[in-house]
């Protein structure tokens, strides 16, 4: 699709209009604006549970729990919500429809895992109304890539891998930058610095001694997500220097840096 009506139809979502009025309105620059914008947010998703959001759906899918080889008609289904579109999709439309499709799929299946439910091929073939075996070719050139993809025959069959934001997070840990990353992995550079925003909310938690269900509380983030985000943050070690950048700067409750010294967090 052209890039000029890739630019329209970004400025046709409802969170561009409410960023835009916000700029109107306060005289503030677009980045002030957003980072207001996804702030307030996240508020309302935490202490009014306004959940859904513009693109979304509730989807019946089957349990995570249903054992291997149980067939599909007896096992346990869950009702769902599932983001069937995002300005995240416009990023990857840019690159073509096959980047589209795959964007969705690994948001699906992700969004599937957290909510305790795992999408099948043909639930993938169904939501984004092609073939099953073009959505077949897609994880496979996905997991080729090193993306992981939990439909419910992989992780039954093979076990979890890590989640789309873990290796975005990843990524700019091993020096890639936001644009490179959004090239790499097609989400947005908001999506992107949320990611990593998350990240150092839960390392933060994390060194001051909250177990994982205390960070989940805090933080509103899946335990899956939070122990991937753990290991992470476990394995770059601290001498990472991206990973000294994030947790050096001020904490958004105490306006304060946190010391980086080896072994311990102050």
């Amino acid at each position: 699709m052209e890039q000029s009506a890739i630019a329209r139809l970004m400025a046709k979502s409802p969170e561009e209009a409410i960023i835009d009025q916000i700029c109107r309105d306060f005289n503030l620059a677009p980045f002030m604006a957003r980072t207001y914008f996804e702030q307030m947010q996240r508020y309302f998703e935490r202490y009014l549970h306004l959940e859904r959001d513009v693109g979304q759906m509730t989807f019946l899918a089957l349990s995570a729990t249903n054992p291997p080889g149980r067939a599909v008609a007896e096992c346990e289904r869950l009702a769902i919500t599932l983001t069937l579109d995002q300005a995240d999709d416009l990023v990857a439309l840019e690159q073509g429809l096959a980047a589209l499709r795959r964007s969705k799929i690994q948001r699906l299946t992700g969004e599937a895992q957290d909510q305790g439910a795992l999408l099948t091929q043909e639930d993938l073939a169904r939501l984004l109304c092609t073939s099953r075996s073009t959505i077949k070719r897609d994880i496979a050139h996905l997991r080729a890539a090193g993306t992981a993809v939990p439909t419910r025959g992989q992780v039954k069959d093979i076990g979890r891998g890590v989640s789309h934001k873990t290796q975005i997070v990843g990524d700019w840990l091993a020096g890639y930058t936001f644009s490179q990353i959004k090239r790499r992995r097609w989400h947005t550079v908001g999506s992107i610095a949320r990611y990593c925003s998350d990240f150092q909310r839960v390392v933060r938690l994390h060194v001051r001694g909250l177990d994982v269900a205390e960070i989940r509380r805090g933080a509103g983030l899946s335990e899956r997500l939070i122990g991937e985000y753990l290991a992470l943050y476990e394995t770059v070690g601290p001498d990472n220097e991206r990973l000294n950048q994030l947790l050096s700067e001020p904490a958004a409750t105490t306006a304060q840096p946190a010391e980086v010294k080896r072994g311990a967090w102050l």
